[in-house]
């Protein structure tokens, strides 16, 4: 079921219907926390739901649901782990559209010193 949801969501996603995909984003995520910690479907569906709250310009939800994709991630698969890198770019894209220039120059950092690591 966390595949047919998390799908659906990108296919609304990519036709622009943001409020069909953060449904669908959601139930992926109430699928995905009934897995494995470490599987990376919760941290992916907390990341796919963040970028579409922060297309709506939904910014103190998408910030949560970043911040708790990156600690999922980091409990899963450590600090330092090349899948949180994209996580750390779209949180970046966050900080920067509510103009919060320095965060988002360190996150960006952050990602490229994981990038460099990896």
């Amino acid at each position: 079921m966390w595949e047919r949801y998390n799908n659906m969501g990108q296919n609304a996603m990519a036709q622009g219907k943001q409020a069909d995909a953060e449904v669908q984003f959601r139930l992926a995520i109430k699928e995905a926390e009934t897995m494995d910690a470490k599987d990376p479907k919760l941290a992916n569906s907390l990341n796919n739901l963040a970028n579409c709250l922060r297309h709506q310009g939904k910014f103190p939800e998408a910030e949560e649901n970043y911040k708790r994709a990156i600690e999922v991630r980091q409990k899963a698969l450590g600090p330092l782990h090349k899948d949180l890198i994209g996580i750390y770019d779209n949180y970046a894209k966050l900080l920067r559209a509510t103009g919060r220039e320095a965060e988002a120059k360190k996150m960006e950092l952050h990602a490229q010193a994981i990038f460099a690591k990896n």
